[in-house]
């Protein structure tokens, strides 16, 4: 039996030897994981501000494109306004020329754009349109009546110039 000891002890001591030179290698192959995991912690919290950094601008820039997109609403529908008003205007200034040249007016039906317009639903009042009429001051004279809803300034610098070329 001395013999079977002496292989079995020897055996023992390679394992041993094969252990300790193994725990050696997973020592520094943990030291590698614990010193990356440092690395890969700083990485995390990198990486979660700028996640939260990019959703703040995302919600930054939902606001701002939900304020921008009322605002273009807006200027869109005052350009609906200015599109009817000009082509009401348009109309007037025809029915004027006419009266000035000495042709009297036709019944006119209303234009495509004003039809167009009352049938997108909008809630803006149609301007009931200027008539001739005699001025009672200047016989001869053209006038306009009244509208029902207060004059713009181009309405009134039409008319200025209307009249200026009249008298």
């Amino acid at each position: 039996m001395d013999r079977f000891q002496l292989g079995l002890e020897i055996a023992l001591s390679v394992l041993l030897l094969v252990t300790i030179f193994y725990s050696l290698y997973l020592g520094r192959a943990l030291a590698v994981i614990r010193r990356d995991r440092g690395q890969l912690d700083a990485l995390i919290m990198s990486l979660e501000s700028s996640s939260a950094q990019a959703q703040s601008g995302i919600d930054h820039l939902r606001q701002t494109t939900e304020m921008v997109g009322r605002a273009l609403g807006k200027t869109v529908e005052s350009g609906k306004v200015l599109k009817h008003e000009l082509t009401a205007l348009c109309e007037r200034s025809e029915a004027a020329a006419q009266v000035l040249e000495g042709r009297t007016p036709a019944p006119r039906e209303p234009s495509p754009a004003a039809m167009a317009y009352a049938d997108e639903g909008d809630t803006m009042p149609l301007r009931t349109p200027l008539r001739p009429r005699m001025d009672e001051g200047r016989l001869g004279s053209v006038g306009v009546t009244k509208s029902p809803v207060g004059k713009s300034a181009a309405e009134r610098e039409l008319l200025r110039a209307l009249r200026q070329k009249q008298g």
